[in-house]
């Protein structure tokens, strides 16, 4: 077996494993009685089980990761997206995650019984692409202030992805809740929400008014 057609083979055993841990949860409800049984119904070995994850809760946080990733990737690719705008930017992720979410709505919702906004370190699936998810709005963060998008405060700087995680978080949990037809309501919501954050931490007449008084206090 050539090295090329070796890791397309592990590829394959990969999205298996994720594939059919997806199934039995849907038709069950719960996790599998152990990965040795699991694994005994895949008819493979736990070793090929423990080369990819270590646990059942690995599989589920790698779905959230692989979503993100996929869709990220898509658009950066796309030609359209060095001319966007950072809000842009944010809200085309959005609509683009959401949209790839509704395939597996039934999922989404059997992991994600609870989105706790005011607690979301009680959700574990979500660390793999919360970490992921604030590493790239920290790159839009930066781009946005470069180009005088998004507003420096001091105070501010270092709390901005943790409050665009939030926004996620929000949203994840508005759209589990959904209930109106093609989630029009969530698409709604995450142009609301994204605009009114933007509008948040744009340089706007307050800080037009604080720099105008800081330069006539110190040319007077």
């Amino acid at each position: 077996m050539t090295t090329e057609s070796k890791t397309e083979s592990q590829n394959d055993l990969k999205h298996r494993l994720i594939d059919q841990y997806k199934e039995y949860l849907l038709l069950h409800g719960q996790n599998p009685a152990s990965v040795y049984a699991f694994c005994k119904e895949l008819e493979i070995s736990e070793a090929d089980f423990y080369r990819y994850f270590s646990d059942f809760d690995q599989i589920a946080a790698h779905f959230w990761l692989s979503l993100f990733e996929e869709n990220k990737g898509k658009l950066e690719q796309s030609e359209e997206w060095n001319s966007f705008s950072v809000r842009e930017k944010l809200l085309s992720f959005y609509f683009s995650f959401f949209e790839a979410l509704k395939s597996h709505r039934s999922y989404a919702l059997l992991i994600l019984k609870e989105v706790h906004i005011a607690n979301p370190r009680g959700i574990t699936e979500l660390k793999e692409i919360k970490n992921a998810f604030k590493e790239w709005a920290k790159d839009l963060i930066s781009e946005g202030q470069q180009k005088h998008e998004i507003a420096s405060r001091s105070k501010l700087n270092d709390v901005y992805d943790d409050l665009f995680w939030l926004q996620f978080l929000f949203l994840l949990d508005f759209w589990r809740k959904d209930r109106s037809p093609s989630f029009e309501s969530s698409d709604e919501a995450i142009e609301k929400s994204v605009n009114l954050s933007f509008d948040l931490i744009e340089k706007n007449a307050l800080d037009s008014a604080f720099d105008f008084g800081k330069f006539i206090f110190q040319n007077r």
